[in-house]
């Protein structure tokens, strides 16, 4: 995600040949020095114009410039003399952050997607995604979403294409020219590609994939500087609260429960890796308890209660409504969390949502982890 094209620099004005230089040897030695006489004339005249006149001239020549990365502001232009656009790629591990159309971007399946021009139409299949696209300024272009978005308030007025899986008649009735979604659903979408839109999908795996995501989103929309700043400012976050819990000097181990079965997340995620930067180790990425290192999988009790976590984590949204629907299971009552009292809920859906909330997602596993951190 770090890497990012050179930026483009403006082309030296053209300049004469030695050749052109030396053109008139035959001139007589007055008419010569009345052209260069002239020449000076019009030259002082041009200087002394107005800068409104100087500005549009400036204006009308300037290319297309490239941000200097992450957290750079977007200065691109369009030359005003030709309207021309350059093709751009971005994508994870690439930033382009001209702002003109067409733009290609591999996206996570490794699909090169080509956008013709600046969407006006956007479905987003999930609430990660529709969350970015607010975020980055392009809302007031989403004409659909999942039932599952809950977030920002506006989405409850926009139509719904769908729950965990999206109907793509219902996204193909909306005419988008632009479709955000996730790993998994490819196939289904096949129609809405041949209709015309383009479908991005994305399926991040660490922060830095989130932060991959925002940036190709930018890119996709035309709205790169603000996806630059969102970036820039979840860095800079995550990097304070990140060293608030290192600096408690302890790391201890977590379960991290998905839902009230002990399904749970393992290494190669990007909920695995908050808990890193939480300064803690998830008991369910570590080999003795995941052998195939799967990404997400069941955990048993037996593993729950042989792994004996300091901290056990429970989901709000998913099957817990109360700390004591887990401390009450006899199988558990001998565990160091539980007679530790350190079973807590939290609140997953920000956590596990891979979109520009995640900064308050650390923060809340910090919360939870290390209670006396200076955040």
């Amino acid at each position: 995600m770090t890497g990012r094209p050179k930026a483009r620099r403006l082309p030296a004005p053209p300049q004469l040949l030695p050749s052109q230089q030396h053109s008139v040897p035959f001139f007589p030695l007055v008419l010569l020095l009345a052209f260069v006489l002239v020449a000076a004339t019009a030259l002082l005249a041009a200087g002394c114009g107005s800068g409104t006149a100087t500005t549009t001239a400036a204006t009308a020549t300037t290319v297309t410039s490239s941000a200097a990365g992450p957290g750079a502001a977007d200065t691109s232009t369009t030359g005003a003399a030709t309207g021309a656009t350059t093709p751009t790629t971005g994508a994870a591990g690439q930033t382009a952050a001209t702002g003109t159309f067409p733009v290609t971007i591999k996206d996570d399946d490794g699909i090169n997607v080509t956008i013709k021009a600046k969407p006006a139409r956007i479905v987003s299949t999930k609430p990660a995604s529709t969350e970015i696209l607010f975020a980055i300024g392009a809302g007031d272009r989403v004409v659909g979403v999942s039932s599952l978005d809950d977030y920002p308030p506006q989405v409850k007025n926009i139509a719904k294409v769908g729950d965990f899986e999206p109907n793509p008649e219902a996204v193909m009735g909306l005419s988008p020219d632009l479709v955000v979604s996730y790993s998994g659903y490819e196939e289904k979408l096949q129609a809405v590609q041949a209709a015309g839109a383009a479908v991005l999908t994305f399926n991040p795996v660490s922060v830095e994939g989130i932060f991959a995501n925002i940036t190709a989103l930018g890119v996709a929309t035309g709205n790169t500087g603000q996806a630059a700043a969102l970036v820039d400012s979840l860095k800079t976050q995550i990097a304070q609260i990140s060293a608030a819990a290192k600096a408690t000097g302890s790391a201890p181990e977590v379960f991290y429960a998905v839902d009230n079965t002990l399904y749970t997340i393992g290494p190669n995620t990007f909920v695995d890796d908050l808990l890193k930067m939480a300064n803690a180790v998830n008991v369910a990425s570590m080999l003795g308890n995941n052998a195939n290192g799967q990404q997400y999988y069941q955990y048993s009790p037996e593993q729950l209660v042989a792994a004996d976590p300091d901290i056990i984590l429970l989901p709000t949204s998913s099957g817990y409504k109360n700390i004591q629907e887990f401390t009450k299971d006899p199988r558990f009552a001998q565990m160091t969390a539980v007679k530790g009292g350190q079973v807590f809920l939290i609140d997953d859906t920000t956590i596990t949502r891979p979109g520009p909330r995640i900064a308050e997602g650390l923060k809340i596993l910090v919360k939870a982890i290390h209670p006396d951190a200076a955040l």
